[in-house]
């Protein structure tokens, strides 16, 4: 019975690793992880959220998840990543490592809460990421950590994604066509089998958001606008592809959609259009 027990937990456990989601409003993500399947729904539009630069809604999300699942490592993981603003320069540190506190006290401690070696690892670049060091060196470490990550799980799209990011964030001194070719060169490999992954489209737009590479980015900025369409950030950046273009009509349809979207929200949460 013991033995019958076990294979039945091992076949579940397999079964929830692998579990795919379609989120048919800001994009579609399948991140394999060890949650329960409690989890899941709010787990994965953390992830989608995190990706379209919707910070406060994904860790709202990443909470929820925690609260579902007190043991989830990852879903503390995914809050810690909305502490950092890389495309923007922008990081709190005190904050990313209180809520990292809250899943063990020390790096080994919260290693011990991941179940699996991808995990161990995804957690182990976070830590370099909010770790010892200036944060131009931290940043540069990271970039080299999800790297190793990238090349361990090629199959991992928000891997190459996540990465891709790291890459566009490591210009500290503002944007140069070789890092940033750097990134698309990552995405460019995912994106035929992951079209409408809000990540690779998001960050390819990022990557040719200027008036040379601008005609590269207008397939992923029209397919973004599609995907995630309760994404503000995401209706907003497509405009930067066509502003480039100077496609007129079109960057004002994107940011009236954009600010529609937002004021959408503000409504639903009992506050005043934000114009």
């Amino acid at each position: 019975m013991r033995i019958i027990f076990g294979a039945l937990l091992l076949i579940w456990s397999t079964a929830l690793m692998a579990q795919p989601n379609t989120l048919k409003d800001v994009g579609e993500v399948s991140f394999a992880n060890s949650g329960s399947l409690a989890a899941q729904a709010e787990f994965l539009r953390g992830i989608a959220q995190l990706h379209n630069f919707e910070y406060e809604d994904s860790a709202e999300h990443f909470r929820e998840a925690q609260r579902l699942d007190p043991g989830f490592a990852m879903a503390y993981w995914g809050e810690a990543m909305t502490k950092n603003h890389g495309i923007w320069h922008e990081q709190d540190l005190a904050a990313a490592r209180e809520v990292l506190s809250r899943l063990g006290t020390t790096p080994a401690a919260r290693q011990g809460r991941a179940p699996t070696a991808r995990e161990k690892q995804y957690l182990g670049c976070i830590e370099i990421l909010y770790g010892e060091g200036s944060k131009n060196e931290r940043d540069q470490n990271y970039v080299a950590a999800m790297a190793r990550l990238h090349q361990e799980y090629p199959e991992d799209v928000d891997a190459a994604a996540f990465y891709a990011l790291a890459i566009l964030s490591s210009a500290e001194q503002g944007r140069d066509f070789a890092t940033y070719m750097r990134a698309a060169a990552v995405l460019e490999e995912v994106f035929p089998q992951h079209p409408r992954h809000p990540g690779v489209v998001h960050y390819l737009i990022h990557s040719y958001d200027d008036p040379i590479h601008a005609p590269l980015g207008l397939r992923p900025a029209r397919i973004y606008a599609q995907i995630a369409p309760e994404a503000a950030h995401a209706q907003h950046m497509t405009s930067h592809i066509f502003l480039a273009l100077g496609m007129w009509d079109d960057v004002v349809k994107a940011n009236e959609t954009a600010m529609a979207v937002v004021n959408r929200h503000r409504e639903l949460s009992g506050k005043p259009p934000g114009f």
